[in-house]
């Protein structure tokens, strides 16, 4: 299979072509103009592939007073470019009040991003992204080739769609793990906690390339082996952290 959908198995029942025009998003948001301009430019299609509910999964929906969960959207997007990914992804969120499942097709590259909601409460018939999750840039490969399996919508079990949702989004931020530690995890780490543990090492490495530019700009040598030697700290303190954090991976 070549296509990353076909891997998704959305039921028969559940599955759609409807093709959803920038000028429906536009119109669902208050975005800036340089929003808009992005969507605009950068966006070459959007289409509803599928609509996950109770019917179609067989699983229940969950209603409570903080979330909504009836039904869940698929949809394939295909941007020219990976250069505004994150506002994108996240305004094409906000413009449904339904979960959504983004799969993201930009040239050879792939991206799946999902965003657990709640229920707005001063105008209940919208919601609030809790927060936004999506893979890395990927390929379909061998090392990719548990994640495939994992994102097959009939093989996660859930008591609700809720439940269903937070699992789907556990095993597709995990994917993120591949580039970070070498290979698909065999315990799925819980979202939140994985996000905890990214954003550390991301931080790390954000440092060690402020580090990198500093010894760059150095004239001196003496200044020079000072960054040298923090920048050999600061790798070896990266390498310590992904280590124990693969540890624990292994280990749970």
């Amino acid at each position: 299979m070549n296509d990353i959908l076909e891997y998704f198995h959305i039921p028969k029942s559940g599955k759609t072509k409807q093709r959803i025009s920038i000028k429906e998003i536009i119109d669902q948001l208050n975005p800036t103009a340089q929003d808009k301009k992005n969507l605009n430019l950068e966006v070459n299609s959007i289409y509803l592939e599928g609509v996950l509910d109770a019917q179609t999964l067989r699983i229940p929906s969950y209603v409570s007073d903080e979330h909504l969960y009836e039904a869940i959207y698929v949809l394939q997007v295909s941007l020219k470019t990976d250069q505004h990914f994150s506002q994108i992804n996240e305004k094409l969120h906000a413009a449904f009040p339904n979960p959504l499942i983004i799969v993201y097709f930009i040239a050879d590259i792939l991206r799946v991003s999902l965003a657990p909601k709640r229920i707005n409460k001063l105008t209940k018939d919208k919601t609030v992204i809790e927060a936004n999750y999506s893979t890395s840039a990927f390929t379909i490969d061998e090392k990719h080739g548990k994640f495939m399996k994992l994102i097959n919508l009939g093989e996660v079990k859930a008591i609700n769609l809720k439940e269903f949702y937070e699992k789907l989004t556990d095993i597709t931020y995990s994917e993120r793990l591949i580039e970070l530690i070498g290979s698909y995890p065999n315990q799925i780490p819980k979202t939140i906690d994985l996000k905890h543990n990214i954003k550390k090492i991301e931080d790390e490495k954000v440092s060690l390339n402020e580090l990198k530019d500093k010894y760059k700009q150095a004239s001196m040598m003496s200044e020079k082996m000072d960054y040298h030697m923090k920048i050999v700290s600061k790798e070896q303190e990266i390498e310590r952290i992904i280590s124990e954090f693969k540890e624990e991976l292994i280990n749970e």
